[in-house]
């Protein structure tokens, strides 16, 4: 097959410094042919290789790309039991699933994860398995000793106990860490909340007198703690239980286990969730957070989940389009082995994506002292405006829930608002009625990242609105991970901590109109501090339009 410039060009210096043990970063854009190149280094080292990946939606360029490489290579995967199980709710927790009360555990059947595309195979064995009396999970699991090239997602690469479930020796493979930009956020996997309305639907499950009294005092000690704010509040204390009301709590859970699959129907066991909340805390790892009425549980040790990037028995190829700069990885990341960093687009010295064009409001700014309701009317404004001459859809990207809703609260025009719960084929939905939508999301959400709009290969987004700079909020959370890093930062925690996540957030915002080299798009940075010399460098936006309401 052809390769591109870039391609030709770095094949073997990659290929090189990953023999030498060299931890290989490479920022190339969106579109640019980055998976596969890494399976065209896998091919020059003739290795196996295993993809980490952030979402399962992105097993499928893997299967495809490698295909186009060479159809003798074999593909495998896996996905968590939620996913797979034939009796399972997608929404479930993996250990609401309790195998060894399961009769088709043991049933093991070959299956061919070359024949079709990754989510479509899933979808057939998890129709069939009941009929066909086969586990698709443990089926799958086995598949994985005899694939040349095996997708995961990131949990179970990053958290160990999941890792070492696999029974991969990953000495003997290239580690390929896809989105890598997302590492920062490894640790969130193993978080933990509390909520009211969990505590809720855990009294409904369960029977005894007991159970009952322990979750009603949980809620009301809850109720007087939380906060509504959308920022990480920290917590002196949290509504304590006692070793016996956990062990009550736990045999109702088992019962409830047990109960679902002997009615082969398991559902999410909210009870479960509160397990799990009391069992992470007694390990002293995290701190208690209030955040949006929950109490979520978090590790401010960025670094914990990421240490295994330093064992020089691995070989690591990170990708992304919007990676952090070197020294970011090796101080906030806290990698310490050498590092083989590329910027593709400054190797080869030109674009290899498409194109924007930047336009700062400079009569506009998001700061959180200046925020009323004349600001959310303005930013209203600079929508209608942007809606009217957009070509095709809008994505408006906010630092927040509170302030998108305020926004948009005045915007009469179509529009999808996202929600903390919003599932993506929504706004598949929502743009498939319409000519032209106004798509409002959050930073660092599911829709800044997660979406995907095109049509025969081209963006079906012509306009990018970032609707103030998505600044990490400066909570008690941020101030924990500071303290934690500050011999390492040096004095750049504002440059480290804010300006380059913000900056990841933005460069990802624009991602979701450039999908290929031919796209073109209009990015509106609606905020009057993107007029600044450190902005504008990072951005590309040194011949930015300025422009007045």
């Amino acid at each position: 097959m052809e390769l591109r410039e870039w391609q030709e060009k770095l094949k073997d210096k990659v290929a090189k410094a990953i023999k030498e043990n060299f931890l290989v970063a490479i920022n190339a854009p969106t579109g640019s042919g980055k998976t596969i190149f890494s399976l065209l280094i896998l091919k020059i080292l003739q290795k196996k290789g295993v993809y980490v990946v952030r979402t399962h939606n992105e097993y499928f360029p893997i299967y495809r790309d490698l295909k186009k490489i060479d159809t003798k290579l074999r593909f495998s995967f896996i996905v968590g039991k939620p996913a797979s199980c034939p009796f399972a709710d997608k929404d479930v927790d993996p250990e609401d699933i309790n195998c060894k009360y399961c009769e088709l555990k043991e049933r093991i059947r070959e299956v061919d994860t070359n024949e079709k595309p990754p989510l479509q195979l899933l979808r057939e064995l998890k129709k069939n398995a009941i009929e066909e009396r086969f586990c698709p999970y443990y089926s799958l699991f086995n598949s994985l000793q005899e694939a040349d090239v095996i997708a995961i997602t990131y949990p179970y690469f990053f958290i160990d106990r999941f890792r070492e479930s696999l029974g991969i020796d990953f000495e003997d493979y290239l580690v390929i860490v896809d989105e890598a930009h997302n590492l920062d956020r490894v640790g969130e996997i193993e978080e933990r909340r509390l909520s009211e309305f969990t505590i809720n639907m855990a009294i409904k499950e369960v029977k005894s007198k007991e159970a009952i009294n322990t979750l009603e005092r949980i809620k009301e000690e809850l109720k007087k703690i939380v906060l509504p704010d959308e920022k990480y509040i920290k917590l002196d204390k949290v509504p304590q239980i006692s070793t016996l009301e956990l062990e009550i709590l736990a045999d109702e859970y088992e019962d409830l286990r047990k109960r679902m699959l002997e009615n082969k129907q398991i559902k999410r066991i909210y009870l479960g969730a509160v397990i799990r909340f009391y069992t992470l805390l007694s390990t002293g790892e995290f701190a208690p957070f209030s955040h949006s009425g929950k109490i979520v549980l978090k590790n401010p040790n960025i670094g914990e989940y990421l240490r295994i990037l330093n064992d020089e028995s691995y070989s690591f190829l990170l990708m992304s389009g919007t990676l952090p700069p070197k020294e970011y990885i090796e101080k906030v990341w806290g990698v310490s082995r050498r590092i083989y960093y590329v910027d593709v687009e400054k190797e080869v010295k030109k674009r290899i994506s498409g194109t924007y064009d930047c336009i700062i409001g400079i009569d506009i700014t998001s700061k959180y002292d200046l925020r009323s309701e004349t600001l959310w009317k303005k930013y209203s404004n600079y929508l209608l405006k942007i809606y009217y001459q957009a070509k095709k859809h809008v994505l408006a990207i906010f630092p927040s829930y509170a302030m998108m809703n305020e926004v948009m609260k005045y915007i009469d025009l179509p529009k999808y608002i996202e929600k903390e719960d919003t599932i993506i084929d929504e706004v598949y939905e929502e743009i498939r009625k319409h000519d032209k939508i106004i798509i409002s999301a959050v930073g660092r959400g599911k829709l800044s990242e997660g979406i995907e709009l095109t049509e025969q290969g081209k963006s079906l987004i012509s306009d990018v609105v970032i609707a103030g700079i998505p600044y990490p909020p400066p909570d008690d959370y941020l101030k924990l991970v500071a303290q934690k890093l500050s011999e390492k930062l040096n004095g750049k925690e504002e440059e480290f901590l804010f300006k380059i996540p913000a900056l990841i957030t933005v460069k990802q915002s624009i991602g979701r109109a450039i999908r290929g080299v031919d796209d073109h798009a209009k990015v509106w940075l609606l905020d009057k501090r993107f007029d600044s010399l450190w902005w504008k460098k990072n951005l590309n936006c040194f011949n930015a339009t300025k422009m007045r309401l």
